[in-house]
């Protein structure tokens, strides 16, 4: 089965367009009630469905948490403790702001109803937070780069496949070239069908190696791109 074009177009779409954003900051933010606090905030390139999915995923598999949806900007883990900022039963709220290249996904931690962890308020444990942040950042990138290397991965073997299938069918059409070739020489019978033939034969060989030639200029293209997904895997090892 051939690749699907579109499916091509759309990879070589994303690896070019995708600026990787490895950002990470302390800022002021309007919580849910419209209250300054401060959050850890990711700068991510991907949209806010797409970064609400990672966070569940980061809360569920990193830190064994649950969280639920607080409302369309929001999502909250209640009464939780996270043992690597502090003994406190806090809610972890994250927002999630849309922007131009992306979405700012803001982290805040509160131990009770109006207090908040910040940089004047238990700043050891609100300092703490940027690693929090951090390995959520690493593992939203890590989570995409590892599927779009694996879904690159499949089409170059699909690919490769195609190229084998088609060079298979090209021997086996020049053999049956030689045959009718040989069969002509003898005075065969049939020699204008098979000179006919042969044409055809000719004409579809050649339609298979430009299929073959446009097959490997598009793996050298996947491959281009396989390594630049490999080398922003690194990146996010190293963030």
């Amino acid at each position: 089965m051939k690749t699907s074009v579109l499916t091509l177009a759309f990879i070589l779409t994303f690896a070019f367009g995708f600026a990787q954003q490895l950002t990470v900051e302390t800022k002021t933010i309007k919580n849910h009630e419209g209250n300054d606090v401060e959050a850890w905030i990711a700068h991510l390139d991907q949209e806010v469905d797409d970064c609400k999915e990672s966070y569940d995923d980061f809360m569920k598999k990193a830190l064994g948490l649950s969280t639920s949806k607080g409302n369309k900007t929001m999502m909250i883990a209640e009464k939780v403790r996270i043992d690597e900022m502090s003994p406190l039963r806090i809610d972890q709220r994250t927002f999630f702001i849309p922007e131009s290249a992306g979405t700012a996904v803001a982290f805040t931690f509160s131990p009770g109803y109006d207090i908040h962890f910040s940089t004047k308020v238990y700043k050891d444990e609100f300092a703490k937070g940027e690693r929090i942040v951090k390995s959520f950042v690493k593992f939203h990138y890590k989570d995409i780069y590892n599927k779009q290397i694996k879904q690159l991965q499949k089409m170059l073997e699909d690919k490769q496949d195609e190229i084998n299938s088609d060079e298979k069918k090209i021997e086996k059409n020049k053999k049956s070239m030689l045959d009718n070739n040989k069969k002509i020489s003898n005075g065969d019978s049939d020699a204008a069908k098979l000179r006919i033939k042969n044409d055809g034969i000719e004409k579809e060989n050649m339609a298979m190696e430009g299929d073959v030639a446009k097959d490997r200029s598009e793996i050298k293209s996947l491959q281009e791109q396989l390594i630049k997904f490999q080398e922003r895997l690194r990146r996010v090892e190293e963030f």
